[in-house]
């Protein structure tokens, strides 16, 4: 009986232990320091207005850099979320940069953001320039992928496939 209540002390010592560990994994998941997160690699693409835009350039704002492409209906269902989004928060340092991965001319994808109402800038580049960026990114070419970047500089979260608004501002308040 003594040795039965040894090991019975033991095992639940020992799932308490493992209960505490997994707990506290759990609540500093997400906070490691930012040395550990990769820094966001810059790059320089056009916007539809034709001028060059420099991502380095948004340091010290929260950026979601959604890549996306015309035919893509996931792309296009996540339109109006990210709409809200920049409209809502532009005034509280979020920006929203799509980057166009199509094979259009500028007046083509002008026509598609006229006619999709879309409100963030959009840019694009050649096919080189794009490859650049993906790899970079070590974007698998799935759309839409949209990479989360604070306000340092630091990738905080990469979402593969469309996402709603409010799945968004769960990641993107924090930051602010």
């Amino acid at each position: 009986m003594l040795i039965r209540n040894k090991v019975m002390i033991a095992v639940i010592t020992a799932a308490v232990i493992l209960v505490s560990s997994a707990l506290a994994l759990t609540l500093h998941r997400g906070q490691e320091p930012k040395e550990q997160l990769p820094l966001a690699p810059d790059f320089t693409l056009r916007s539809l207005d034709g001028e060059r835009f420099t991502l380095s350039s948004l340091r010290g704002k929260v950026v979601l850099l959604n890549f996306w492409a015309t035919w893509c209906p996931p792309c296009r269902r996540e339109i109006p979320d990210l709409n809200r989004i920049y409209d809502t928060y532009k005034d509280r340092g979020v920006v929203i940069l799509g980057v166009s991965w199509d094979e259009l001319s500028n007046e083509q994808i002008k026509t598609f953001v006229k006619n999709y109402k879309v409100t963030y800038p959009i840019l694009y580049g050649t096919q080189s320039e794009l490859s650049q960026v993906g790899k970079a990114y070590a974007w698998e070419g799935y759309l839409p992928t949209t990479y989360l970047i604070d306000r340092q500089g630091y990738v905080q979260e990469v979402y593969v496939g469309a996402r709603s608004a409010k799945f968004f501002l769960k990641s993107i308040e924090p930051l602010l």
